[in-house]
């Protein structure tokens, strides 16, 4: 399990050091440096699986670096988990030339990770098949294998907590629908996949996804990720290997197009993903999905030693300042920073006056 990240020089961090445990969760304000976490960890994996960090449409490392560090000074990404820690450095000459140096203590094999993008696909006819080399262990940055990923794993069985009292057993294809009709009540939903074609499909309510509102189609993949990283896979194989390695599921705003409700919902399945080994990291707007994690917390579900909130904000100079409010057993913060999910309350005292 990651236990946490130092990001020194890299893009609006000078010299920062994140905790990261089994929920975490990443809030503040627009273009203040949550996105930044997850896409240094993406790095980090993608080095290790591909031997280049460079993520498509990211540009170059040296595009990353901090404006406010000198010309020769390092950009490094530091990844810390429970029995090792890796280490990025991206290496500059005065002149600006750069070169990737890997740690001396190589990478081990890295945690199963499913990371799912902000950037989703919405309701669409159909989705993709996977057709790379190797086993389907993720459902898309995009959600786009999230339907081949249940497919292939609809027998799979779910953890007791993620078990929803409502589902017909305790397979992930149960709970997959079980955890929707949570946030769209009695709504039907059906997949499939056409081999011939690379092709997956679904219905709610007996429509195509284009005649439904966005919601249950963003919302979906991230269902099926957390579902699908908990539950034990019915290849052995696999499932060894997923369990002497752990999981890891990155989020980006999993609340989008749900409604209040939805949104709490959601924050509640990925507190009860982390009580059930998945290393969780959010990043969020929304508070009513920070109040379904308070809540899980609060009735027993997820300790709060399991949980870390993160607030980032910028100084003055455009660098990221980072305030990490803890979480009690009765749910409530030890602080609460200025400007974390307090707009509600601003609000409402501003509609309360006479």
């Amino acid at each position: 399990m990651l236990t946490g990240i130092h990001l020194l020089n890299f893009k609006s961090f000078s010299d920062q050091k994140l905790n990261l445990l089994p929920m975490t969760l990443l809030a503040g304000l627009n273009n203040s440096g949550k996105s930044s976490v997850i896409q240094a960890l993406r790095m980090l994996w993608k080095w290790s699986e591909m031997g280049d960090p460079t993520l498509s449409g990211h540009g170059s490392l040296k595009e990353m670096k901090n404006k406010g560090a000198a010309v020769s000074e390092p950009m490094t990404v530091s990844c810390f988990f429970k029995k090792y820690q890796t280490e990025m450095k991206v290496e500059f000459t005065d002149s600006g030339q750069f070169k990737l140096n890997a740690c001396e203590k190589s990478i081990p094999n890295l945690p199963f990770m499913s990371y799912v993008s902000a950037d989703r696909w919405g309701p669409r006819v159909s989705l993709l098949m996977f057709t790379g080399s190797g086993d389907l262990s993720h459902v898309g940055k995009h959600g786009e294998y999230a339907i081949d990923f249940l497919s292939r794993h609809e027998r799979d069985i779910s953890p007791p907590l993620l078990c929803h009292p409502k589902a017909e057993g305790d397979t992930l294809e149960y709970n997959v629908r079980a955890w929707l009709e949570e946030i769209s009540p009695n709504v039907k939903f059906k997949h499939g996949t056409d081999p011939q074609r690379d092709m997956a499909f679904t219905s709610i309510d007996g429509f195509r996804p284009t005649n439904t509102g966005f919601g249950l189609s963003y919302t979906l993949p991230v269902i099926i990720a957390l579902l699908g990283m908990a539950a034990e896979w019915e290849d052995k194989e696999k499932q060894k290997a997923k369990t002497e390695l752990g999981t890891l599921v990155l989020l980006e705003n999993p609340e989008a197009h749900l409604h209040p409700k939805g949104q709490t919902s959601i924050g509640r399945l990925i507190a009860l993903a982390a009580a059930s080994g998945v290393q969780v990291i959010v990043e969020t707007h929304s508070d009513h999905l920070m109040d379904g994690i308070r809540i899980a917390v609060k009735e027993g579900k997820l300790s709060p030693d399991m949980t870390a909130f993160h607030y980032v904000t910028l100084d003055k100079n455009g660098f990221t300042i980072v305030e990490s409010p803890k979480i009690q057993s009765n749910g409530k913060l030890d602080y609460w920073p200025k400007g974390f999910f307090d707009q509600t309350m601003q609000n409402r005292a501003i509609l309360a006056r006479r």
